[in-house]
């Protein structure tokens, strides 16, 4: 009888069937889990991808100061999703398969929809104050921007809730996802617009049917793909529309004018116009009697900001304030900051200085520059542009006889608070310090900002510049300084080597002829302050020599700091009663109430985040919201807060460091989502308890507080290294991935009260938006990040409810 081999045995046979079967059974498991993953990813990339580009949409189309909201718009959303899941029986009990697949296709819609609607609806800001309709239009504005965001959110919450224990990996992709959407939006701005970014982001958003849920109905996928495509034709041609109030609406309102070209980066949109009666001689004498050249050519960015590109190197301006500071001294070489058009580099031209470097990080605005001609004084042989960022130029910078701070900011009136959202780093007591140590020893500084009425921006430009000589160790700076005014802007200039009387002498006989008035000089009277351009008094004088006494001056006069980078931010919390006042009774939109705008909208968007994601949920008493425990609800509220916070101060300081805030912007979300990505993956297999999860949490943001204030260094070197520097400060943000996790993990008994959770992090993340905004500019920074760090250290001791036992992930 024949000898069965052990391969043969009908038990083995039988025992090799079980394993052929639960390995096929494993592996269709995986491919699921693979295209559950995949489909999270392309639905989290399109969402973050869609969040840049809307900043700028709101920039261009609102101003800069609107930008933010997008953050806050995308919180919103992304909570309300758990609301949804928690209130709808049929979204809740769709698989997570069907749920990624149709959030993908919704997304794409009404991503789409979202930004026609944004472009298309008639909001005007600007009078809020005095048309109470526009209220209405502004929530029309929020609701159509949240919804892209909760059809993602439903497709993270509804794998969360099929799969408590595997939340480390599901929270993990869906960061992953978004940091990828982040880095993605560098290069996709910076070549086809923001426009047609959005459209890009819709199709994103439609590969993940494809791969979570690749059997949803042909029809369904294919009208989707019609009406995307359809929108392609309607919203990527024409671009986000400017404002009205802009300067490029109002040049094109010129009979001969219009527009030549526009350039795209991603930081801004150039446009070139013709016959659009742009200024070319800023400050010029009105003692001077001959002709000024008319320009034709000029730029705006991002519809404001204008300046003209074919200026000519005439006599005209041997009489602008510039020129008597190049003159005063002899000057071989120049550096000049970010000039947007060709004024100033022509008077340095005019002046007889033939090595000029021009430092412009922007690459529209280069290469608007190279399509004005090559006879305009930018593509001059004597020129040379720099592709470096301020900070990185002056950091890099050395043996200059001049450095330049042009007055690149068009005209801004004090109370214009709304401008004053904008961080300009380049216009800090740190940048000036930067600016003095390029100096030959005989070098100058010199700074022209415009000349206001009442004492403010030329103030604080002159405070500034005096805290940068005294950290210099120059205890006496007043032979180091001078600045003289002519009616429209002041100009000020300091040296290493104190000025002479002989050279004194010489600039006064100058600003004599062209009818300037000293502001200051070592030996000023105050009767010789005031004696051409009158003004009703001599404030400015007395303002510039109690700044260099080192007198008490008001708050709104102190320097500005790389901590509180916000130049034009006038407000102080004391006015506020006189700001409201106002309001609706200037010239400048909101009056000085453009600061407290922040507070309403705050208000506005905690609201509705409550109405749309807590109240339906507490108006049904789901379980959820009955046993998850006010303490638990407490935590996730702080987890959000903290997250939020640290985002936005990460943010703010990136562009310190990368020189540019679209880059700033998606490579802090990248590099922040990425690493917290990475630690929600981890704690797959560390599973912290949510008390260690906070806690960890808050020190790593002391760790990330310690790293961004030493990031600056790494100013001059090139941009992969600060990239590198970047990246490397968001690190601590692997412990800030493990903290909602931990908290889902311990809600796994009551998938109801993941929904609840989710909502709940996701209002207070919406309302530490705005909060967190109004502290970085209010208080700075560092103060800003250690509220985020204590806000982990406060939610740590709150968790204290008995947890489930810990389950296996799948």
């Amino acid at each position: 009888m024949r000898r069965l081999a052990p391969a043969d045995h009908p038990q083995a046979k039988a025992a090799s069937r079980v394993t052929i079967y639960r390995a096929a059974h494993r592996d269709g498991r995986d491919s699921v889990t693979y295209r559950l993953v995949g489909g999270l990813v392309l639905v989290s990339a399109a969402s973050l991808l869609f969040e840049i580009a809307l900043t700028r949409v709101y920039a261009i189309a609102q101003g800069h100061h609107f930008a933010f909201v997008a953050i806050a718009m995308a919180l919103l959303g992304i909570g309300a999703a758990g609301t949804l899941t928690a209130t709808s029986a049929r979204v809740a009990r769709a698989t997570p398969q069907a749920a990624i697949g149709w959030a993908g296709a919704l997304f794409a819609l009404t991503a789409l929809g979202a930004y026609v609607t944004a472009d298309r609806i008639p909001l005007d800001t600007y009078r809020i104050g005095a048309d109470a309709s526009q209220l209405a239009w502004l929530a029309l504005f929020f609701i159509v921007a949240a919804v892209p965001f909760t059809c993602a959110g439903v497709a993270v919450v509804a794998a969360l809730r099929h799969s408590p224990s595997g939340a480390g990996t599901t929270y993990g992709a869906s960061l992953a996802g978004s940091a990828a959407g982040a880095a993605l939006a560098v290069p996709l701005l910076g070549l086809f617009g923001s426009a047609a970014t959005i459209l890009l982001a819709a199709a994103l958003a439609m590969a993940a049917p494809l791969i979570a849920a690749p059997r949803l109905p042909a029809i369904g996928a294919s009208l989707l793909a019609i009406a995307l495509f359809g929108t392609a034709f309607v919203i990527a041609p024409a671009g986000p529309r400017v404002s009205v109030h802009s300067q490029l609406a109002q040049a094109l309102q010129r009979p001969d004018a219009h527009r030549l070209d526009t350039k795209l980066s991603s930081n801004s949109r150039v446009d070139i116009l013709q016959n659009a009666g742009f200024r070319t001689a800023t400050g010029l004498s009105l003692n001077y009697q001959g002709s000024v050249p008319r320009p034709q050519i000029g730029v705006t960015v991002d519809g404001g900001n204008a300046a003209a590109l074919d200026v000519s190197p005439t006599e005209a301006l041997d009489h602008v304030p510039l020129a008597h500071a190049v003159t005063l001294r002899p000057v071989a070489s120049a550096l000049l900051l970010d000039s947007i058009g060709a004024f100033d580099a022509a008077v340095l031209l005019r002046a007889g200085i033939y090595e000029i470097d021009l430092v412009q990080p922007d690459a529209a605005l280069r290469n608007a520059w190279q399509s004005a001609g090559r006879d305009t004084v930018l593509n001059d042989h004597r020129v040379r542009i720099l592709d470096q960022g301020v900070r990185s130029a002056l950091r890099s910078a050395t043996g200059y006889d001049l450095v330049v701070w042009p007055l690149r900011e068009s005209f801004q009136g004090v109370a214009a608070g709304t401008f004053g959202l904008k961080e300009t780093y380049a216009l800090t007591s740190d940048a000036l310090a930067d600016g003095w140590r390029a100096l030959a020893p005989t070098g100058r500084l010199v700074v022209i900002r415009w000349l206001q009425a009442t004492p403010s921006e030329s103030v604080r430009m002159w405070a500034s510049l005096l805290a940068a000589i005294r950290q210099s160790g120059i205890t006496d700076p007043a032979p180091h300084i001078l600045a003289w005014r002519s009616l429209e802007v002041v100009t000020m200039v300091a040296s290493p080597t104190p000025f002479t009387p002989g050279e004194r002498q010489a600039l006064a006989n100058n600003l004599h002829r062209d009818g300037f008035d000293w502001v200051f000089h070592a030996n000023l009277d105050e009767s010789d302050s005031n004696r051409f351009n009158r003004l009703p008094d001599t404030g400015l004088y007395q303002a510039f020599r109690a700044v260099v006494r080192g007198e008490s001056t008001p708050p709104t006069w102190t320097p500005v700091t790389d901590d509180r980078p916000y130049f034009f931010h006038y407000f102080d919390w004391i006015q506020w009663r006189e700001v409201l006042s106002t309001t609706g009774r200037t010239w400048q939109p909101f009056g000085g109430a453009g600061f407290l705008v922040l507070v309403p909208l705050a208000a506005a968007a905690t609201g509705a985040a409550v109405l749309t994601m807590i109240a339906p949920l507490m108006g049904q008493r789901r379980r959820g919201a009955t046993r998850v425990g006010v303490r638990r609800l407490a935590f996730v509220a702080a987890a959000g807060v903290a997250f939020t916070a640290t985002q936005i101060a990460l943010l703010q300081r990136l562009i310190l460091v990368l020189d540019a805030p679209t880059v700033a912007f998606a490579t802090g979300i990248a590099a922040m989502l990425a690493w917290a990505g990475l630690g929600s993956l981890t704690s797959r297999w560390w599973r912290p308890h949510p008390r260690t999860a906070a806690l960890s949490a808050a020190m790593s943001v002391f760790l990330m507080g310690g790293l961004l204030l030493a990031a600056p260094l790494a100013l001059g070197a090139p941009l992969a290294v600060r990239l590198a520097a970047a990246v490397l400060a968001a690190s601590p943000s692997l412990a800030l991935g493990t903290v909602m996790p931990a908290a889902v993990r311990a809600l796994a008994n009551d998938r109801s009260a993941i929904s609840w959770a989710w909502a709940v992090n996701g209002t207070a993340s919406v309302a530490a938006a705005f909060v967190a905004t109004i502290l970085i500019v209010s208080i700075g920074f560092a103060w800003t990040l250690l509220g985020a760090a204590l806000a982990y250290a406060v939610a740590a001791p709150i968790w204290r409810a008995r947890d489930p036992p810990p389950t296996s992930p799948p």
